[in-house]
């Protein structure tokens, strides 16, 4: 039996979690011992799409949603999320957002943030593929470009996967256009539709009378990392609000200790590395990049075998969530390789690769 520690936390808002108490355990306890209607599906998120521009739910709570989509070409309309922030995660290819503040061009391993009531579209490359969330709680904290330590790029490629080239080929109407306004809790096939001229859309909104500044934010949280994760803390924060956080993980070798979640739970997508999830639910599930774990209300779960090119996403909610997805939904049976150009490097990076030669 090997001796390995626990965490245990509550929810704090703005930090996310509040240490409760450290318990000491067997590891072979708390791997693949669990059974329970809880358990979450094993699924491959970007398997799920079907067609470019028509997103697919994963979860759903009463303060965040998150799907999947492509971008694949013009999007066939404008969104205005009138009472709920939009967060925008480029896994793959190239993405333009037209929006009334700005226009941004988001490659693999950026996010983009979109406050609630600015109009946009998405006008991506046939290998466009993204994580959207959606959040009726205000995103109130974000990074800063003068927070990154490195400058990263990410060059991913889908094997297995449809082609969608014809798709991406067309070009995005001009003039006539039509917006939808999107509500929380209407249905989205009772979305409010508005006759725009799309010139009109895009920026030309500002957060100032006078000058012109914008609130949509283009972050790069893969370039946030100070030191290595899973040895001490949690990762660098991205963005949080009052019920929800986003952090990003660069662990080498073992996290030092299993995390039990009180009051909160978690859902990650793997964008880079190969490693194994532990959970008191999983034994050992092998993560490769474009994978998604989901981690129940109180299932404690750590992380192993992380090499350092080991690059995770983690979006953490103070409410329980509703798994919308499937494993009889998978339209597809592809994966994805992916490809680090270190452009700045960051005292971590050698470090990392230190650890792995230590056999961390």
């Amino acid at each position: 039996m090997t001796d390995i520690r626990e965490f245990m936390t509550s929810w704090a808002p703005g930090d996310g979690s509040s240490m409760i108490a450290w318990s000491n355990r067997k590891k072979e306890s708390l791997r693949g011992t669990a059974t329970g209607k809880r358990k979450p599906p094993d699924l491959r998120p970007f398997d799920l799409i079907k067609a470019p521009h028509q997103s697919v739910g994963l979860l759903a709570n009463p303060d965040m949603r998150v799907s999947v989509d492509s971008a694949a070409g013009p999007a066939p309309i404008f969104h205005r999320n009138i009472d709920f922030d939009t967060v925008i995660v480029q896994f793959a290819g190239n993405c333009r957002v037209e929006n009334e503040m700005s226009v941004e061009q988001l490659a693999a391993g950026e996010v983009l943030l979109i406050p609630r009531g600015i109009a946009h579209r998405s006008i991506g490359d046939a290998n466009a593929l993204r994580m959207i969330v959606h959040l009726k709680s205000p995103v109130t904290q974000h990074m800063g470009e003068e927070l990154c330590t490195s400058r990263t790029q990410f060059d991913i490629r889908r094997v297995g996967g449809p082609d969608y080239s014809a798709a991406a080929a067309a070009k995005p109407q001009t003039g006539a256009v039509i917006e939808k306004m999107f509500v929380w809790d209407e249905d989205p096939a009772d979305a409010v539709q508005v006759r725009r001229v799309a010139e009109e859309l895009i920026g030309v909104t500002s957060t100032e009378r006078e000058k012109k500044l914008s609130a949509v934010k283009k972050l790069r949280p893969f370039d946030l990392f100070t030191d290595i994760t899973g040895r001490k803390g949690p990762g660098p924060k991205v963005m949080s609000s009052a019920f929800s956080l986003m952090e990003v993980y660069n662990t080498v070798g073992e996290q030092f200790a299993f995390h039990r979640a009180l009051d909160s739970e978690e859902f990650g997508l793997q964008f880079m590395g190969v490693n194994t999830n532990m959970s008191e639910f999983e034994e050992g599930r092998v993560m490769s990049p474009g994978d998604w774990f989901l981690i129940p209300l109180g299932i404690a779960h750590s992380v192993k075998d992380c090499k350092p090119d080991f690059r995770r996403m983690v979006l953490y909610s103070r409410f329980p969530f509703e798994v919308l997805a499937k494993p009889s939904m998978h339209a597809h049976e592809s994966r994805f390789e992916v490809r680090e150009n270190v452009l700045e490097p960051a005292p971590w990076h050698s470090e990392a690769r230190e650890l792995a030669a230590a056999g961390a």
